[in-house]
């Protein structure tokens, strides 16, 4: 990494109008931790680099060489865009797990992240029939 890396980090965020907190939640890296990249207190790991580019949707090498030129591409869906309560637990610092365990889901091939979506719908079905049937076996 070069010394520019958290300087085009941060202006590729700013002209993508997000908030550190929307990258955040895009690349699954807590939020203090972005802040201290862009600040240039912290040099990201090569995964976490790796996650930042992709975020962004840029190249790498737009992050981390001074000589690559690029053009930045548009890219839609704000976290503005997505219901409030939404917004309100990506904000939250305590979200990090299960948004860097979502981050990791969106880079498995299709049919292995549709087979964990279904587990995940199977577990919470499962759940919710143990809480019905304790709230009602406690009724009684």
């Amino acid at each position: 990494m070069n010394e520019n890396f958290g300087k085009r980090m941060r202006s590729i965020r700013l002209s993508r109008h997000w908030s550190q907190q929307e990258l955040s939640l895009r690349c699954g890296i807590s939020t203090p931790h972005i802040s201290s990249i862009e600040r240039d207190k912290r040099h990201p790991s090569l995964e976490y680099a790796q996650r930042i580019a992709s975020a962004l949707g840029v190249p790498l090498s737009a992050l981390c060489d001074d000589e690559t030129t690029f053009v930045i591409p548009k890219m839609r869906n704000s976290a503005d865009e997505l219901p409030l309560p939404l917004q309100n637990f990506i904000l939250n610092e305590s979200a990090l797990p299960y948004l860097e365990a979502a981050q990791r889901m969106s880079t498995l091939p299709e049919e292995d992240a549709h087979f964990l979506a279904k587990l995940i719908e199977l577990l919470t079905q499962r759940k919710r029939l143990t809480d019905t049937y304790q709230s009602e076996t406690s009724a009684l």
